[in-house]
């Protein structure tokens, strides 16, 4: 078994004013530096393996700041950046909305199939990010590890550890700098033990 917590980067100006940021790399707000401080004193008493991180400074920062009580180098690794969001990064909900009417509900509803123009598609989101697991798991046993990453691609980590279809992808909260903790086990049956902790903000 190998334990795996993954916390989202805290919180940043466009996460504040609702605009989309998918790949686009967008630094922390002044709350989202002190909300990675909080994570950094919650899981201080963890013993990490490993600390992974999204190529996006919001991540990495957030890493950066866990990781230093712990001693550890973030290892960056691209197969959990965050899901490109195509033309509707630098949007707001209401910018996508008038431009295209009835998609943001589309989103949340069927996250597998929507349209987004220009955009990654889910699928293919977690079919990278849970490359990348997959090869963590396979190739260690009763280790602890730390990734942190984004919404999205978080989503897509949990819905296929858990095998729940893309399309419930929206059904569970990941908020800014919130933990979560799944056992993974070397038969494909996998733990949630803790999913959006924020007790520590």
């Amino acid at each position: 078994m190998n334990i795996l917590y993954f916390v989202r980067h805290g919180q940043t100006a466009w996460n504040d004013i609702g605009r989309f940021q998918g790949s686009t790399d967008v630094p922390l707000n002044l709350l989202g530096i002190e909300q990675a401080e909080k994570a950094a004193l919650a899981l201080k008493d963890i013993h990490f393996d490993a600390i992974y991180s999204s190529p996006l400074n919001r991540a990495q920062v957030t890493a950066q700041t866990i990781a230093r009580p712990h001693h550890l180098t973030v290892q960056v690794e691209p197969r959990i950046a965050e899901i490109n969001f195509g033309q509707w990064e630098g949007m707001t909900f209401e910018e996508i909305e008038r431009k295209w009417p009835g998609r943001i509900k589309e989103l949340y509803i069927h996250p597998d199939t929507v349209d987004i123009p220009g955009s990654e598609t889910f699928a293919d989101a977690e079919s990278r990010t849970m490359g990348f697991l997959n090869e963590l798991i396979s190739a260690n046993d009763n280790k602890t590890f730390l990734i942190v990453s984004h919404g999205a691609a978080i989503r897509t980590m949990i819905c296929g550890l858990l095998q729940i279809p893309l399309d419930r992808a929206w059904l569970f909260s990941q908020g800014n700098a919130n933990i979560t903790r799944i056992e993974a086990l070397k038969d494909g049956r996998n733990i949630v033990r803790t999913l959006n902790s924020t007790a520590h903000l």
